[in-house]
């Protein structure tokens, strides 16, 4: 597997889970996160999911490119915990290494 689509992978099978399930409680528990913000999250994983499996990788390129962007606008009413934030800049991260990959190769 060449390693944009190996990292790709890694976003939907490993990091994209675990930051969905902690908005899950941080919205529902601690009620900091808007649901609006929570709909941009799951909207971008459902994306990016529906990309890869499409085989287009135009299409995929585009959603990471449109996931960073929603994703940058997630402002919590609190500062999320320490594990949730070091997740979800990861998060962050592997979609800015991505676009930028997407955009040196299109």
């Amino acid at each position: 597997m060449d390693p944009f689509m190996s990292k790709v992978w890694k976003l939907i099978d490993l990091q994209l889970p675990l930051v969905v399930t902690d908005a899950e409680t941080y919205l529902v528990r601690e009620g900091n996160l808007t649901q609006e913000d929570y709909e941009k999250l799951k909207n971008s994983t459902k994306s990016i999911k529906i990309s890869y499996y499409s085989g287009d990788l135009n299409k995929l390129k585009t959603s990471l490119k449109e996931a960073l962007n929603q994703l940058k606008t997630i402002q919590p009413k609190k500062p999320f915990p320490p594990e949730m934030k070091a997740r979800f800049d990861a998060v962050i991260k592997t979609l800015s290494e991505l676009a930028e990959t997407a955009q040196a190769t299109s």
